[in-house]
């Protein structure tokens, strides 16, 4: 095991043992990288400007600007330590919010020492998508990816997407995103008038998955939900109550079951 990699596991184990977010014995601030190193810079709006109180005070996170070179530019954000093993792509749910939806349990993830890239989807924050993209997550997803592999030197991916964001990762994934893992919370069961049930026998072929749902959202939904997680050969979760990002955190950037079974699903 890679000692990057052992490393994130013991963070892992403390946090979920309930030991406060300082276990590591350290605490990190925002690091802001060289413009000029890569593919992404810093942007000039702080996340704490951005995000507000969605974003911990104390939230290990940088602003990052993803850009393709082919007429796409994201804005998004890292979160957690340098280097790891293991790393998370994350994809918003709807709300003017964007990636600053993620905050919590990012920063959480980061804790444990599991970083994560939040990518603003087209027509969120700042990004700008060539014409199409809006329509191929699979293409967002790699940008993101390869960031990630590359400056945190992760050796696996996982890909975890909320509401639209849960969709959009069923998507990317059936369309052969390049990820090691995937996780759908709260997705809906039609988006983009694709039904996630029609990629779910693609999905057998994908790598492992795990779909979170809380019957909160309804009969028809969690049906569906366990349709896919059946069919698609994915894990199911019962989320309890709520819905996206509520799943995952409480309102005081706590980790809830669901989020705690995420982490470990991101960790195996």
């Amino acid at each position: 095991m890679p000692r990057t990699r052992g490393i994130a596991a013991a963070l892992l184990a403390c946090l979920l043992a309930g030991v406060p977010a300082g276990c590591s014995g350290e605490t990190t601030g925002p690091q802001p990288r060289d413009p000029d190193a890569g593919a992404a810079g810093v942007v000039g709006e702080t996340l704490a400007q951005r995000c507000g109180p969605s974003l911990p005070r104390d939230a290990a996170a940088r602003a990052l600007e993803l850009d393709d070179g082919a007429g796409t530019t994201l804005s998004g954000a890292a979160f957690g330590p340098e280097t790891s093993g293991v790393a998370l792509v994350l994809l918003h749910q709807t709300g003017p919010g964007g990636l600053c939806g993620w905050g919590r349990f990012a920063a959480r993830a980061a804790a444990a020492g599991v970083p994560s890239v939040a990518i603003d989807m087209c027509g969120y924050g700042d990004s700008v998508c060539a014409e199409g993209l809006e329509s191929d997550p699979a293409a967002l997803v790699d940008l993101a990816g390869e960031w990630a592999r590359r400056e945190l030197g992760a050796d696996r991916l996982v890909l975890v997407g909320a509401s639209m964001g849960g969709s959009s990762t069923v998507l990317a994934v059936s369309d052969g995103a390049a990820v090691d893992g995937w996780v759908d919370v709260s997705g809906v069961s039609t988006w983009n008038s694709v039904r996630l049930q029609s990629r779910a026998r693609a999905l057998r072929h994908a790598p492992p998955g795990l779909v979170v749902y809380a019957r909160t959202d309804g009969p028809l939904e969690w049906g569906a939900a366990r349709r896919l997680a059946r069919t698609s050969g994915a894990r199911f979760v019962d989320g309890g109550s709520g819905h996206g990002y509520e799943l995952l955190t409480d309102y005081r950037g706590r980790l809830l079951p669901a989020g705690r079974a995420v982490l470990r699903f991101a960790a195996s």
